[in-house]
């Protein structure tokens, strides 16, 4: 998240946070979690997903930490597969940007994402309800292809802080699959001095735009187009990391990074179990998926 959408979420105001919590918790879980189990069939068709770890989830509430690829895919991956694992509805935090109009921000709220801000996860654990979260934002979404399946979180706590209020145990959650549906046009280091970025300023983009973590890179898909190529999806639910002792307490800046640390080890050796067995798996690949994930 760049530094001016940090600025907006400070000033977010509370009738519009009231309104996600509230909106959030009045949703028909029962209707949600058959809209979950139709994405699910739809991701097992595209990807064919595998789930590891199930064993590891905790009971409610729940803190996942993933990590993001291109274009934040991995969403439509991983919250139905958590679905699918834990019997429960699983609300997935989102950048401010998408809670701006008042319409937009209603239809995010009935598909089950929050805005990514602090009161409203407290509101949600309060209330039992567990949370994915990516810690490295838009910025990680948007990374170079050279940065697949690295872990881009800057020095950012503010997870840990969430979590440790409420004493919410915090779940690390691998993905690896969805960080090669996609190639690259441009980096999103080479589209701010290209002539798209000048078409983009002409159009109205801000320099502050261009230079932010919301500045996307130029993605190449299938057969060369914007959709995903077919690659299958490797999901491991990481033991979960206690912060228990902390709750009720103000947590020092010392503790989050030393929390932080520890799910983000459990959370690259999630992705790299996950990366073996992807390996392991080349052989087994259709020859249809092949075709459609050519390069």
């Amino acid at each position: 998240m760049s530094t001016s959408s940090k600025t907006y979420v400070q000033r977010v105001s509370q009738d519009v946070i009231r309104e996600i919590i509230e909106g959030s918790l009045s949703l028909d879980e029962d209707k949600l979690l058959d809209q979950m189990d139709s994405l699910h069939r739809l991701m097992k068709f595209i990807a064919n997903p595998t789930v590891v770890g199930a064993e590891n989830i905790p009971e409610p509430p729940v803190l996942y930490i993933g990590n993001h690829s291109t274009m934040a895919f991995d969403v439509a991956v991983a919250a139905p597969c958590l679905a699918q694992a834990s019997g429960r509805v699983v609300r997935g935090m989102s950048d401010e940007i998408m809670y701006r109009s008042p319409r937009i921000r209603q239809f995010v709220i009935s598909m089950g994402a929050v805005m990514g801000h602090p009161q409203i996860g407290d509101a949600l654990f309060e209330a039992g309800k567990d949370i994915l979260l990516f810690p490295g934002g838009a910025y990680e979404a948007n990374k170079n292809l050279d940065q697949r399946y690295t872990l881009q979180w800057k020095q950012r706590t503010g997870f840990v802080r969430m979590a440790a209020k409420r004493g919410v145990p915090i779940v690390p959650v691998g993905i690896v699959g969805p960080d090669e549906w996609f190639g690259r046009y441009m980096d999103r280091d080479e589209v701010a001095n290209s002539w798209l970025g000048t078409l983009m300023r002409r159009a109205g983009a801000s320099e502050e735009f261009m230079q932010s973590d919301q500045c996307p890179p130029i993605p190449r898909g299938i057969f060369g187009s914007l959709l995903p190529r077919p690659q299958r999806a490797y999901i491991c639910i990481g033991k979960p990391i206690s912060t228990k002792r902390f709750e009720g307490r103000s947590i020092s800046k010392k503790s989050q990074e030393r929390v932080r640390d520890i799910t983000r080890e459990r959370l690259e050796d999630c992705i790299a179990r996950m990366l073996l067995l992807q390996s392991q798996d080349r052989d087994r690949v259709g020859v249809l998926r092949r075709f459609l994930s050519f390069y």
